[in-house]
């Protein structure tokens, strides 16, 4: 583990979480344990975690659950209480190294509602068809056209492109190492992340950047100009090396670009979403889109949908950034932008045969809980039945 991540809260949240549901991996383990052994405050938070638990009767009543108060709970018996003064990207992180807790005590990764009408549980149809989460899993694509399958790829050196070196470090991460000669500035990768996958890369410079499901990176193999360039598609979180001389620019598909020196932020642009989003953590981002731009402050999101100037509001964090967490997170959002984002992790197609338009979902769970147990929690609170066919969820009264 890394100075960078032994200290990064959104790393260890993570890991925690996982810890926490069985799913880490050896090597994710042994992170974990360095972390653990660096203070007896951090051990004591897992042990806390893993002492915690909701009793049986308050899972089976779901409309007596009071959200904000189990919350509140929860900050307590962590006891890191938020204190004023803290920048936006730190007192969030302190926030999210508590995430674990709050999916595992408020009922085990059970979906946690704020319900507006009584609860009333629902008769489905379900084939046996078994559908995983995602897992880490991409294609590396040459600037040759060479493709690497990096989930079965082994650990080490998996590609040597003029003096630039492609090292697996574990599964799920890649990063590059040494520098590039000269003749090969021209050379593009691309990071092909597709439905069911994630995955996280360094570049060259040295910045990080975690890739959604769906999503692809196409960058240069080595950083030479002026400027730092590179297109994304899809989802990805971003920590930019800080390089005063070379900005750092985004291209989301020729259709805006984020300008930044070094900070920490979000951008989420699929194809068959309305918008582009825009979300900044830490420092200042600059937004170039055909019809506007503005510079957004850390905490705020910019969107984009295409059609008029570009808006700016406050983001919520918990939502957006739940998805690198491990967690899908959901604020009063509508059904079909929920199953849109279960879509691309689960790897399935969405049939709707019933009006959904007005329902809107508000909850957290871990995305490496079984299908199942997402869509049941949706059918319990939306009151929408669902059926499972092959890889086809189908949406029914």
């Amino acid at each position: 583990m890394s100075d960078q991540q032994l200290y990064d809260p959104f790393h260890i949240s993570s890991l925690l979480a996982r810890r926490l549901y069985g799913t880490l991996t050896v090597a994710e383990e042994a992170e974990l344990e360095v972390w653990l052994n660096k203070s007896t405050d951090n051990r004591e938070i897992l042990e806390k975690l893993l002492s915690e638990s909701i009793r049986k009767e308050e899972m089976e009543h779901l409309n007596e659950f009071d959200e904000e108060a189990a919350l509140k709970n929860v900050w307590a018996r962590i006891g890191r209480p938020e204190s004023p003064g803290r920048s936006t990207l730190r007192s969030y992180m302190i926030k999210m190294a508590t995430a674990a807790a709050v999916v595992i005590m408020l009922s085990v990764g059970f979906w946690i509602f704020k319900v507006k009408s009584p609860v009333k549980r629902l008769s489905y149809k379900v084939e046996k068809t078994e559908i995983s989460p995602g897992a880490n899993k991409a294609m590396l694509i040459l600037s040759n056209g060479t493709k690497i399958d990096l989930q079965a790829a082994k650990s080490g050196n998996i590609a040597y492109q003029g003096g630039a070196v492609v090292n697996k470090q574990a599964e799920g991460k890649i990063d590059y190492r040494g520098a590039a000669q000269p003749g090969t500035t021209d050379a593009f990768n691309t990071l092909a992340v597709p439905k069911g996958g994630q995955y996280e890369l360094t570049l060259p410079d040295g910045t990080r950047v975690w890739l959604n499901a769906a999503s692809s990176l196409t960058y240069p193999v080595a950083f030479t100009g002026k400027e730092r360039v590179v297109t994304l598609n899809g989802e990805a979180y971003f920590e930019v090396a800080k390089n005063p001389g070379k900005p750092f620019l985004v291209d989301v598909g020729g259709k805006q670009t984020v300008e930044v020196l070094g900070t920490h932020f979000d951008i989420k642009a699929y194809n068959d979403d309305p918008d582009i989003r825009t979300t900044l953590l830490e420092g200042s981002v600059k937004i170039n889109a055909k019809n506007s731009h503005t510079i957004i402050k850390p905490g705020q999101m910019a969107v984009n949908n295409l059609k008029t100037p570009l808006i700016v509001r406050n983001a919520d964090l918990d939502e957006v950034m739940g998805w690198k967490n491990g967690l899908f997170v959901f604020n009063d959002e509508r059904i079909e932008d929920v199953l849109r984002a279960v879509a691309r992790w689960y790897d399935v197609e969405v049939e709707y045969q019933a009006d959904v338009s007005q329902k809107k979902l508000r909850g957290v769970v871990s995305k490496y809980k079984s299908i199942r147990e997402l869509l049941d929690n949706i059918a319990i609170t939306s009151g929408i039945h669902y059926k499972i066919e092959g890889r086809r969820v189908i949406l029914i009264n």
